[in-house]
């Protein structure tokens, strides 16, 4: 006999495969939170196959994180007044370490016809008295063909249906209609054909089609009619997550389906979307879905989407028999009825009162673009979030300089790895990452949305995400690009030049919140012209000329910075400054009768310089505009870079700087000429002040923190 001190005692044990693909973990949590809601201590066993070992799924990670029940481990001596297990026709052997527990009450919920051989097989592990629950009428009916000697509850064992949060407030309304479907494994589950599922399933890009389980390969390997679906796999997303963008849930299996996914749908009708079944469901769901064809599905579909008030009505009910049919408290009345109330309730705590954390991820840049755009945010975010740093380049020094914690992950380029092995490990360290920090959103600015990153967050389940995508694009889109639709918000900085953006992302603002440029510093935090003249030991009546031409990965900014410092050596009197930048890839010589300035921010000291000679990334090109700082635009044209040259031309075009072509070179004292003339100099600077403009950084902070605290 067991020491009773070893024996762990539990109210109510759930045992299910907790990795199988399907909507078991939504069901497994909405019965977890209801549980716990009545001070029920429960317990998880998961019955993991033989064949393989795989990471449980999404929703029951965020179960046991959230302290909702414990996971128990195999072998151990449990004790419980009731065990629920689930699907167990799909437990085909013996299940291993179940020899130690022991339950007053087990009650085998079946979403599938049982047969005899599995029925001995759970009776032979004599855990405790056996009852049936079958799900639905259609189990319930075989169950009664077999007339086993086993007590069956009067009642189906129904999915608690709990609404889900709402998707953000902050998704474009210009948007396509996203539609999903969610199922197990298998061809039961899908029309046998594959034309059957063309004509069911959105097969262009007209729709947002995104599934979790896939039809079998063999069914569609010769058509193309999944090319333009998201196929997420069941570790990518918790099931809440993955219907919170929905519009619609669709759902048309084969006639041979023995289980479908009810926790899904009836959540989905909790959450009042719009749900559409074949009419063969209608005696399980109730009033509230669109029962129709598989046929004319789509074009229902579309039809009650223009009638705005019959829409309205049909979710309006979809939510009121939502509560009749799956409600909370008929499933806690069964379980009070089985196993009475809990005896000693858990001690509720009140929750206190924290920051929420948000995780902010800036991309490897050539520069420090990436990180600061986000560092202007977050220094914005207000009092009520912690801002943490993970980046993928090396600006890690400058995020901790402005007081911030910030770890490093290497990039690709890094390491020298192919993009795709190194986002299998990124998902990974980004997991790892969120499961330290816990953070209610992650915040990404870069050009490569990688699935690492996107399944990273949405597997959290309670993680928002949003993408602070920067226009100007190279030509060749990242491919990557279409993962913007996992995304509840994204965020476009301004552009100054926007007009002559061409970039592939230029055809998708309908997707973004367009705010004002994006600045790290704003006026009044800029040092005045001598104190700035003071802290670089600059002379305050000679002219002073400030060049800074980016951090040199991808062009030879040594024998540029040369030839430029050469030509400025020959006006008698100029104050030559040279700035290194932080994370530059090539380290800057001294010329004789020049001053290198390294650290950051160096905008902090624009008013120092008569004019400047710039590179026209980002964030120097709006900062050098909004700050009223002439300047020569040598821009960086490499075909990899977003589109520095449209934004000097811009400039040109405007009066405000002049686009000098590095193989133009031989303009250049001319240009110097200008830039030290008073009145040319006056002239470019008033025609800057037309395009001063508010920070964005304060807009995308209030729409982001919104988006975080959910107001």
């Amino acid at each position: 006999m067991p020491d009773e001190a070893q024996i762990q005692n539990y109210d109510v044990v759930l045992l299910a495969d907790m990795a199988r693909s399907s909507d078991a973990g939504l069901r497994l949590r909405h019965e977890m939170l209801a549980l716990r809601s009545q001070g029920y201590r429960v317990g998880l066993v998961n019955l993991a196959p033989a064949d393989g070992r795989k990471p449980i799924l999404p929703d029951i990670s965020l179960c046991i994180r959230e302290g909702l029940a414990d996971p128990l481990t195999p072998g151990a001596e449990l004790r419980a007044k009731l065990a629920v297990v689930y699907s167990p026709g799909l437990i085909k052997e013996p299940v291993k370490d179940l020899a130690g527990f022991k339950a007053d009450k087990v009650v085998l919920v079946l979403d599938r016809a049982p047969n005899l051989g599995q029925m001995g097989l759970w009776l032979s592990f004599n855990v405790g008295q056996m009852i049936l629950a079958p799900t639905n009428r259609w189990v319930r009916a075989k169950l009664d063909e077999l007339q086993l000697p086993i007590e069956i509850e009067e009642e189906d064992w129904r999915s608690v249906a709990r609404a889900i949060r709402p998707a953000s407030d902050h998704r474009p309304t210009a948007r396509t209609r996203v539609l999903g479907r969610i199922s197990a494994p298998g061809g039961a589950q899908w029309p046998t054909t594959a034309k059957e599922i063309a004509a069911t399933y959105p097969n262009d890009a007209s729709l947002d089609f995104r599934v979790i389980g896939p039809p079998p390969s063999e069914v569609v390997a010769k058509s193309k009619v999944t090319k333009h679906w998201s196929v997420l796999g069941a570790a990518d997303t918790t099931v809440a997550r993955f219907l919170e963008p929905l519009d619609v849930f669709l759902y048309f299996p084969s006639a041979l389906t023995p289980e479908f996914p009810e926790a899904a749908i009836a959540t989905a009708m909790a959450s009042g979307k719009l749900v559409v079944l074949p009419p063969r469901f209608s005696p399980h769901f109730g009033p509230g879905v669109l029962y129709c064809e598989p046929e004319t599905a789509l074009a229902e579909i579309e039809q009650i989407f223009e009638d705005e008030d019959e829409l309205d009505n049909l979710r309006e009910q979809a939510r009121s028999y939502a509560a009749l049919l799956f409600g909370q408290d008929t499933y806690l009345r069964r379980i009070a009825r089985l196993i009475g109330r809990p005896a000693a309730e858990a001690p509720r705590q009140a929750p206190q009162a924290k920051k929420s954390t948000v995780l902010f991820v800036p991309s490897n840049g050539v520069g420090l673009g990436h990180a600061t755009r986000l560092l202007a945010i977050a220094r914005r975010m207000g009092d009520g979030i912690e801002p943490i740093f993970l980046g993928f380049g090396q600006a890690t020094g400058v995020l901790e300089s402005f007081g911030y914690t910030a770890e490093y992950c290497p990039s690709y380029s890094d390491i020298g790895a192919e993009i795709a092995d190194w986002d299998e490990w990124l998902r990974y360290e980004l997991g790892d990452a969120l499961e330290r920090h816990d953070p209610a959103a992650v915040i990404y600015d870069g050009n490569h949305p990688t699935p690492g990153l996107v399944h990273a967050a949405l597997a959290r389940g309670d993680c928002r995400l949003a993408w602070v995508r920067r226009g100007m694009c190279p030509e060749k889109p990242s491919p990557y690009l279409e993962n913007s639709r996992f995304f509840d918000c994204i965020i476009e900085p301004g552009e100054l030049a926007t007009e002559y953006d061409t970039g592939p992302t230029a055809l998708r603002r309908h997707e973004s919140v367009s705010v004002a440029p994006i600045r790290l510093l704003d006026k009044e935090e800029l040092l005045s012209r001598d104190e700035a003249r003071a802290k670089l030991n600059l002379s305050g009546d000679k002219p002073a000329v400030l060049v800074q031409l980016g951090a040199g990965a991808n062009r030879d900014i040594l024998d540029l910075t040369d030839r430029i410092v050469t030509e400025l050596q020959r006006f008698d009197g100029v104050q030559i400054v040279i700035a290194e930048w932080t994370n530059t890839a090539v380290r800057m010589p001294h010329w004789p009768g020049t001053k290198l300035l390294r650290g950051f921010p160096i905008s902090q000291v624009f008013n120092a310089f008569d004019f400047s000679v710039s590179a026209a990334g980002y964030n120097t090109y709006h900062e050098v505009a909004a700050f009223g700082l002439p300047t020569i635009f040598v821009a960086n044209r490499h075909p990899s870079m977003d589109d520095q040259g449209a934004r000097a031309e811009f400039a040109q075009d405007n009066g405000f700087g002049f686009d000098l072509r590095e193989e133009e070179m031989h303009l250049f004292p001319s240009l110097c000429e200008a830039m030290l003339n008073a009145r040319a100099n006056a002239f470019l600077r008033q025609a800057s002040r037309k395009f001063e403009t508010e920070n964005g950084a304060d807009e995308a902070a209030r729409i982001l923190s919104q988006m975080v605290l959910g107001q």
